[in-house]
C-alpha cells in the first residue's frame, strides 16, 4: 500500500511538471556573412533588457563551429520573447573583442538585423522578438 502512494504522488508530480512547465519551440537558425571557418558562433538569447545590456553568459547561450558564409542551426528553447545578440569569435577567446573606441572588432548581430549606433548597442524594444510558434524561422547577418 505504501508503494502504491508513492507512485501515485510521483505519477502526480511528474504530470504536474508536464502541465507547468514552459513549452518548447524549435526554431530554424540561419546565420550569415560569416568571414571564416575559425572559431564559434556565439548566441545570446535575451529574456529583459538587463541581460541584453550584460556582457555575461545568458540562460540561454549557445554555440555552434564556424563555417564560412552561413551557418544553420536548431534551437530548442522556451516559448517567450528575447533579444538575440550574437558573434563570431573567431580567436576562440569567450569574448567579443573590441577596439579602443568600443566598437567590436569581431563580426557581430541581433534578431530583426538591427544595429545600433557605432559601437552602441540597439534599445532592447528593438530586437525584440516574440518566439511563440514551433518550427521558427530566424535569419541573421553579421556585419563588423
Amino acid at each position: 500500500m505504501k508503494y502504491i502512494r508513492v507512485l501515485l504522488i510521483l505519477l502526480c508530480l511528474s504530470y504536474a511538471s508536464t502541465v507547468f512547465a514552459d513549452e518548447n519551440i524549435t526554431i530554424n537558425m540561419e546565420v550569415n556573412n560569416i568571414p571564416s571557418s575559425n572559431g564559434n558562433i556565439i548566441i545570446y538569447f535575451c529574456q529583459n533588457e538587463e541581460e541584453f545590456l550584460s556582457e555575461k553568459q545568458t540562460q540561454y547561450s549557445f554555440f555552434f563551429p564556424a563555417k564560412k558564409d552561413k551557418v544553420t542551426a536548431k534551437i530548442i528553447i522556451p516559448k517567450g520573447t528575447y533579444a538575440i545578440h550574437l558573434y563570431h569569435d573567431e580567436n576562440d577567446n569567450k569574448k567579443i573583442d573590441k577596439n579602443s573606441s568600443n566598437h567590436p572588432t569581431e563580426y557581430y548581430g541581433f534578431s530583426n538585423n538591427f544595429f545600433g549606433s557605432y559601437g552602441k548597442l540597439p534599445a532592447f524594444k528593438n530586437v525584440q522578438l516574440n518566439i511563440d510558434k514551433d518550427e521558427q524561422f530566424i535569419k541573421i547577418n553579421l556585419r563588423n
